[in-house]
């Protein structure tokens, strides 16, 4: 039986939730170990290298990936001519970055030269199987992406634990991290083989180098705006600092991961289908924008009043600086969540030099914001950075309104009643912190508040929220109601 994109998407939604859940109490049972086992210094020395290594990937892909999905027909012409662009730059970047490591790596403020050029050799790992994970994406296959991603978390995590215990410090992480992207690589090609051809064939090189221009630009200043905090906290705070902000950092973007990331992969090729039906897309931007923020804000809540529990539970007691600007950052999640919905609107439709002038904005406003904010420290990036994120979300907003025709009334109809749900539940979490904060072990004071604001939730969602809503945003929730139940409860076989 024929399987509709509706129904690929909301099982694609499904199997990277589940397996996002999955990978979520993976990274964290991770974290909280390493945490434990690796200094802060040890953290900062890696997230300087990947500074580097996330830039130089950028220009590894040049939006080849991103090009095959977003194209309605595909030829073997252009597989095989992706193929080989692929393979091409991932031997260029690699041998770029071993040939001048000592002159980029000072850029950053590091001397991890070795370091850098044993990390750098991922891009030829990854480029063999570039194509062939851009092929599963379009094809909607997320169960098979999802599966592999998770089984390379549990890998990654499980050698730079055991390299941690073996005392190879910071190294753990570099070998782990190779390892984990060498699964992923095999097991994509395995799942997704494609015929191996050296060849460049002319018109389809043209398209997918004039896509792939305007996609490396805007991701570079993307990647400059999500780097750009690092680089400022790096050469001017420190390793030690570093390591701090970045774990803050990553908490934040652990439930964006898990929620708008999926949203975001599922929704690329999902959109690329229907680039030319706007009221589609409008409806969907807009109803799903409201779900992120009535599952953005409960986090955010529990986050801002038990940050410190948080914070002592996943990294441990000799993390304390990094509470402050975690709570900071945690208050552009909202925010930081929809962009990415935006984010996938945008390239679906190609509009990939649109995209690039809201990248560049995004990423002049984080690094001259960090500038500003260090002369506070990290709790001075941590605001600059969470203000950038706010601003950015706004203008990626209004580029989606001038594309599909979105005004922005509507939307704010549909967001201001979980808006204002979501003040009252905030204040009457503040009012119950105090006596659970009497509570033994931060452990059990962060779940009574979970639940507790997961209730007040629950109860606004059933009394309050869906009665105010638009017609259109119930309507939506019946059908992922009605999706979830059809596709996720298997129904039970006649037996004859």
């Amino acid at each position: 039986m024929k399987v509709s994109n509706k129904d690929k998407a909301f099982l694609g939604v499904y199997w990277m939730t589940i397996m996002g859940l999955a990978s979520v109490v993976i990274r964290l049972l991770i974290t909280m170990s390493l945490s434990r086992l690796l200094l802060p210094q040890e953290f900062g020395q890696v997230a300087t290298i990947q500074i580097i290594i996330s830039f130089a990937e950028i220009f590894w892909m040049m939006g080849v990936g991103s090009a095959i999905v977003q194209k309605k027909q595909l030829s073997d012409d252009y597989i095989a001519t992706g193929n080989t662009l692929n393979l091409i730059l991932g031997l260029i970047i690699y041998l770029t970055i071993f040939i001048f490591a000592s002159a980029i790596a000072s850029l950053v403020g590091s001397n991890d030269i070795t370091m850098l050029r044993v990390l750098s050799i991922v891009f030829v790992i990854h480029s063999i199987s570039g194509v062939s994970e851009a092929l599963l994406q379009k094809e909607m296959r997320f169960k098979t992406i999802s599966i592999i991603n998770t089984v390379a978390a549990i890998i990654n995590g499980a050698v730079a634990i055991m390299l941690a215990l073996s005392g190879f410090g910071a190294w753990s992480l570099v070998f782990a991290q190779i390892i984990s992207v060498l699964f992923q690589t095999v097991m994509s090609i395995i799942k997704k083989p494609i015929k191996f051809r050296l060849i460049i064939e002319k018109e389809s090189a043209k398209e997918l180098i004039n896509f792939g221009t305007g996609y490396a630009l805007s991701k570079l200043f993307n990647n400059i705006a999500n780097q750009g905090d690092y680089f400022v906290v790096s050469q001017t705070l420190g390793s030690a600092a570093l390591g701090f902000y970045n774990r803050a950092y990553q908490l934040l973007l652990v439930p964006t991961n898990l929620i708008a990331t999926v949203m975001e992969r599922v929704l690329f090729p999902l959109l690329a289908m229907y680039q030319d039906e706007h009221e589609k897309i409008r409806y969907v931007v807009m109803n799903l924008t409201a779900l992120i923020a009535i599952l953005a804000f409960p986090i955010t809540i529990v986050s801002l009043t038990m940050g410190a529990d948080l914070v002592q539970v996943v990294l441990g007691p000799k993390w304390e600086e990094t509470i402050l600007p975690f709570k900071i950052l945690i208050v552009s999640l909202f925010f930081r969540m929809a962009y990415k919905i935006g984010d996938a609107l945008v390239r679906s439709l190609g509009a990939v030099y649109k995209r690039l002038w809201v990248q560049i904005a995004y990423a002049t406003l984080v690094i001259g914001g960090a500038y500003i904010g260090k002369e506070w420290g990290i709790v001075g990036v941590a605001v600059t950075t969470t203000i950038a994120i706010i601003i950015n979300y706004f203008i990626m907003t209004f580029l989606i309104g001038h594309l599909v025709e979105l005004k922005m009334r509507e939307l704010l109809g549909y967001l201001t009643p979980i808006i204002l749900v979501s003040i009252v539940i905030g204040g009457v979490s503040y009012l119950i912190s105090t006596p659970i904060a009497t509570l033994p072990y931060a452990l059990i004071r962060l779940i009574v508040m979970t639940f507790a604001v997961g209730f007040l939730y629950l109860l606004a969602f059933k009394f309050v929220i869906i009665k105010y809503m638009p017609e259109d945003f119930r309507g939506f929730i019946e059908i992922v109601k009605d999706q979830t139940t059809r596709k996720l409860v298997p129904k039970k076989k006649n037996i004859k």
